[in-house]
């Protein structure tokens, strides 16, 4: 059966931005091409009150658009676990006020050893001011783990999912499709067994290549994020590798998360031929 393309209007983009202006003018190029699906992610200066302001600002000047911030325990940890706690709730309170409905909660590239997703979550179930009905919660995955750090990576996501709180996965970005398809099988027996395959999104990261992004990658790796040589050494290669991720994607109903800039026609003129294998 022919692989049909995503259409673009209808799956994610992670923003970035370094100013008000900036954030502006993005989510404006957007909503002139009807692109609605945003997500605000939390990292480097991107945090705290500038995090806040900047969704405020979203849904207040772009109502129309769907909205998911990220929080990352990382860069929003305040000298201990309590106070990171207020904030996290502080944070969903404010979101929800701002009209967003979903949050995506991370750890981050580097584990607080006093608090982290998993134990954020049942901090909120215990919490009875919390009130889950009013705002659903996103987890990353990361289905390219090595298999000994792997086992605990799927043993933790089945504790999140058993807190009863989560409504969608994001997955981490990889290079090696074969291992995906066979993390997703796992996947698919937990979320079987756990009977919540329903009520479960799943999101997956998708980066667009580039010289200048391979080069600077390739000079300076993300943490937990594994690509391998030849997707690093040529963009003609790495192009075909992301047609294999989203032609995974598709087969398995994961909706594509694209974490690069995507802010000029020509940005977007690329997207779409990728989105449509067409590369």
């Amino acid at each position: 059966m022919k692989d049909i393309p995503f259409d673009v209007t209808k799956i994610r983009l992670e923003i970035s931005f370094k100013s008000f202006d900036e954030l502006r003018t993005i989510l404006s190029f957007y909503q002139r091409n009807n692109l609605y699906k945003i997500n605000i992610p939390c990292k480097n200066s991107l945090k705290k009150e500038f995090l806040l302001q900047s969704i405020k600002i979203t849904k207040d000047e772009f109502p129309n658009l769907d909205i998911v911030p990220h929080f990352s325990i990382l860069h929003e940890f305040k000298k201990n676990r309590i106070n990171t706690q207020d904030s996290l709730m502080n944070f969903l309170q404010a979101v929800k006020d701002s009209g967003c409905r979903q949050v995506l909660l991370v750890s981050g590239s580097q584990k607080r050893s006093t608090l982290d997703s998993l134990s954020a979550l049942y901090m909120l179930r215990e919490n009875s001011l919390f009130f889950n009905q009013d705002i659903s919660i996103g987890v990353a995955f990361n289905p390219y783990l090595p298999s000994y750090l792997f086992d605990e990576e799927i043993l933790r996501l089945e504790k999140k999912l058993q807190s009863g709180l989560v409504s969608s996965i994001w997955f981490q970005f990889g290079t090696d499709y074969k291992l995906l398809k066979s993390r997703i099988e796992i996947l698919s027996n937990m979320l079987s067994v756990n009977n919540k395959v329903a009520k479960i999104s799943l999101f997956g990261s998708i980066l667009i290549p580039s010289r200048q992004f391979l080069a600077r990658f390739k000079y300076r790796p993300w943490k937990g994020v594994y690509c391998s040589n030849e997707f690093l050494e040529s963009e003609e290669f790495a192009n075909k590798i992301i047609t294999n991720l989203l032609k995974t994607y598709k087969l398995n109903e994961i909706c594509p998360l694209i974490e690069t800039n995507i802010s000029t026609d020509k940005h977007l003129d690329k997207l779409k031929n990728i989105l449509n294998f067409n590369i």
